[in-house]
């Protein structure tokens, strides 16, 4: 995904009656290079069972608001600019490790957690939260969990979640013990180091195009934090 050109606005008269749109805080292109290699790397033995998302979108997400139409695309577009005010300064983040979604059940989706920023990462999503809903957005009512999808396990193989074998697999005490969780710093060859930390320092709304191979997603209007 091409860096987002800070206050740009795409799209925004395209025919389309309603539009699928999200926003999001994309990785820079570094970190999705990395994370992709370490989860092809992690995952490679599931090939058959996942459809990996396409590195070029990796996004920790916002909020999703569904189908559009016109009128409430431009008022999602304009508070972008309010919820980026919940967002001081650019998180600074670093990726822990893989997880299965949902945390029990059939798996859907996996992916990568945070370790270092999850904290301020939450506290975000939870503010962003409260200026979409006071916008009369509606917001959903479980907590906001930090994550970045990197693969989701085809129709037909979600019993995957039982059968996931994974390196250095161990319990992710956070999300729930049924959960596995792949610890990056254990993958080899990188021994017990970690994956680079990197800044999110950009919101996003994107549109999102459903496609037999995968979403993709076209930004609509980014905004940066003041300090950013």
């Amino acid at each position: 995904m091409s860096g987002p050109v800070s206050g740009s606005v795409r799209g925004a008269d395209a025919p389309a009656a309603v539009r699928r749109v999200f926003l999001g805080l994309p990785l820079p292109a570094a970190a999705r290079r990395e994370l992709a290699a370490l989860s092809e790397s992690a995952l490679a033995a599931h090939a058959a069972h996942l459809r990996l998302v396409d590195p070029a979108g990796y996004h920790a997400t916002v909020h999703f608001f569904g189908p559009l139409e016109a009128d409430d695309l431009r008022r999602a577009q304009a508070l972008c600019g309010q919820v980026v005010k919940a967002l001081s300064a650019p998180l600074r983040c670093a990726l822990a490790g893989l997880a299965l979604f949902p945390p029990r059940g059939p798996a859907r989706v996996v992916h990568a957690e945070f370790g270092a920023g999850h904290g301020a990462l939450t506290a975000f999503l939870a503010a962003a939260r409260e200026r979409i809903a006071a916008a009369g957005f509606p917001v959903p009512a479980r907590a906001p969990l930090p994550h970045v999808t990197v693969a989701r396990v085809r129709r037909g193989r979600r019993r995957v979640a039982e059968q996931l074998d994974v390196p250095a697999a161990v319990p992710n005490a956070s999300a729930g013990k049924r959960r596995l969780c792949v610890d990056f710093g254990r993958l080899p060859p990188r021994g017990v180091a970690s994956p680079a930390p990197f800044l999110l320092d950009q919101l996003v709304l994107f549109e999102s195009h459903l496609h037999p191979a995968g979403a993709r997603y076209v930004p609509l209007t980014t905004r940066r934090p003041a300090s950013g």
